[in-house]
């Protein structure tokens, strides 16, 4: 590692790091919640909304299973994902489950139920949507297209020439909008908004994986040039995280599997 970059993450664990007696005590839990910034985040000028509805359910499989037999598979298929996979794997990772009055829980954890994670969707091959660049309106359920495009060679540029990209059906972008997160956890923020992160991508390995899809997650892509591309200042809305997901030679295998 370059001594600059050394100096700068110790900085920076230094600068985010608590000592027992130093914080007022329950400082956190007296939060105003009417007070957060907005949680949901919806555009206004786009090319569709696609309403994603309820997804439709397979039969459960067994989750030892699917966290015995997880696995990163990157050999994508041309075959097209269904809307309803898509759906599944949004609502596993974003999905609303219930309704606590200042706030709403989701399928995956958040530091103090902020939520700074936002979805947007690079689409190659998807039955029923065009290719391009999407965002998950979460409050809503529907999609929001942005960018109506072929987004394959794009997100092959920006992950500097991963194949992977280039053949998945959809590329998954989550971004952090930091105030949420900052707003109530100050400099903490920083540390918080990658945990979640993390709990949104092991919830779209589980999902994939239980359905049969092939999905790894891409840590290496061009930051600022990903930002720019998604319209973002890459400061107090960036991009912390990509996936790519599609179609493999024997998908399906937990559904599909009869018993012995």
């Amino acid at each position: 590692m370059h001594p600059e970059w050394q100096r700068i993450a110790n900085e920076f664990i230094e600068a985010t790091s608590y000592r027992v007696g130093e914080l007022e005590k329950g400082w956190a839990s007296r939060y105003d919640f009417s007070k957060r910034p907005a949680t949901y985040l919806q555009y206004e000028e786009v090319f569709a909304r696609i309403e994603l509805g309820k997804p439709q359910f397979p039969a459960s499989v067994d989750l030892w299973e699917v966290l015995a037999n997880r696995r990163s598979k990157r050999n994508f298929l041309k075959q097209p994902m269904t809307l309803n996979e898509l759906n599944l794997l949004l609502w596993g990772t974003q999905g609303i489950t219930d309704d606590m009055g200042d706030y709403q829980l989701r399928t995956t954890p958040s530091a103090g139920a902020l939520y700074p994670i936002e979805t947007y969707l690079m689409i190659n091959n998807v039955e029923g949507l065009e290719k391009g660049l999407y965002h998950l309106d979460v409050q809503n359920w529907c999609l929001e297209g942005l960018k109506r495009e072929d987004t394959s060679e794009i997100a092959y540029m920006l992950t500097e020439e991963q194949e992977v990209t280039r053949r998945a059906a959809v590329n998954f972008v989550w971004t952090a909008m930091v105030d949420r997160t900052k707003d109530k956890y100050k400099e903490r923020a920083y540390r918080y908004i990658w945990w979640d992160s993390g709990h949104v991508a092991q919830n779209l390995h589980l999902v994939a994986n239980g359905l049969g899809l092939g999905v790894t997650t891409i840590g290496h892509w061009m930051d600022h040039d990903m930002n720019e591309y998604l319209g973002i200042d890459g400061t107090s809305h960036l991009s912390v995280l990509m996936a790519s997901v599609g179609k493999i030679a024997g998908g399906h295998w937990l559904t599909d599997r009869r018993p012995e």
